[in-house]
């Protein structure tokens, strides 16, 4: 249920006990009113029609009869003459006004007062004159009709300028809704027109405030995230090239182990048995050869030394204990003033 509707309802609630309260004091006072009326006027007829009978029953009833005929109706009174046997001689004429209309059963039963008979002894008979509320009922119930008629055409106009002040006034909150929709759909840059009434503007304010604040933490998150990123391949990429290194050392120490190594082993063989068999016939180059042996022997030793810094081959073999013990020896024979303690 919509905030206009129920408050369009509430209105009505409201107007509907106003309109009852009112028709319930109106019944009151019109059962009050026709009470009196009725009484009042069925005495008054009484105390004349009783002076008046006198007059004309000294002449008959005859007379008497005349005169009521010629009186006619008596309003809100039925009047019946009928001599000594109980045989009626006159009976007032049903009344003409609002002829053949009668108020609902429900309505005369809450109007109607009491009844009331006056009777006039005659003679000759006598004279009874009842009270007849009908008419005076059916001007209530009119009354009454009207009233409610008043009544339902004005909550029908009241109920209709409430739903279009009602909607005049929540309109903006639609536009509310329409972006905290798009909010919610992911459209941050969404922000809210001055919106009219203080309510509506205090609440467009705090959503613009609500998105620059969304707007700017994700900016910020987006950028974290960018930074990060970009580390992320930072550290992937120097870890690519770490490897790539690392895999190129690996390559050179192989090949100097392997290709190196050997053709420098070869070259050393190669002179020193070059200087074996010059050694008597001539010295000069068996000296030559020993030379090129010493150099290769050196640049045998510089090269093994070289390869561990590359890569050192322990680790790949044996592991890195063996490596560190590898390590721990060469560094011990490298330097022997250095005391170097294993635990």
């Amino acid at each position: 249920m919509s905030l206009s509707l129920r408050i369009n309802l509430i209105v009505a609630g409201v107007i509907v006990v106003l309109v009852a309260s009112m028709i319930a004091l109106q019944l009151d006072n019109l059962r009050s009113a026709v009470r009196e009326e009725i009484v009042a006027t069925n005495r008054v007829s009484t105390q004349l029609l009783q002076r008046v009978a006198r007059v004309y029953a000294e002449n008959g009833p005859h007379a008497l009869v005349r005169f009521l005929e010629r009186l006619g109706r008596v309003r809100a009174n039925d009047i019946t003459v009928t001599d000594a046997t109980g045989q009626v001689l006159y009976r007032s004429p049903p009344s003409t006004y609002k002829a053949g209309r009668e108020a609902p059963g429900w309505f005369r039963a809450l109007i109607l007062p009491a009844p009331t008979r006056q009777v006039v002894e005659l003679p000759w008979g006598r004279m009874t004159i009842d009270a007849e509320p009908s008419r005076a009922v059916l001007d209530g119930w009119d009354e009454m009709v009207t009233l409610a008629a008043i009544g339902a055409g004005g909550l029908l106009a009241i109920n209709a300028l409430v739903f279009w002040a009602m909607g005049r006034a929540l309109r903006p909150f639609s536009q509310i809704v329409a972006a905290l929709d798009r909010l919610k759909a992911g459209d941050f840059n969404v922000t809210l027109p001055p919106l009219p009434g203080r309510e509506a503007a205090a609440i467009a304010a705090a959503f613009n405030r609500m998105a620059a604040v969304l707007q700017e933490n994700i900016g910020n998150r987006q950028r974290a995230f960018e930074a990060e990123r970009r580390l992320s391949d930072s550290r992937e990429l120097a870890g690519l090239i770490e490897t790539h290194i690392e895999t190129e050392r690996r390559e050179i120490a192989r090949a100097l182990h392997d290709e190196l190594g050997q053709s420098v082993t070869a070259i050393r063989s190669l002179a020193l048995s070059v200087a074996r068999r010059c050694d008597e016939s001539d010295p000069q180059s068996a000296q030559a050869a020993g030379v090129i042996g010493e150099e290769a022997g050196r640049l045998y030793d510089a090269m093994h030394r070289m390869i561990p810094r590359l890569a050192p081959m322990e680790l790949e073999t044996l592991g890195l204990g063996e490596a560190i013990a590898g390590l721990l020896e060469r560094s011990r024979a490298a330097h022997p003033s250095v005391t170097i303690e294993q635990e």
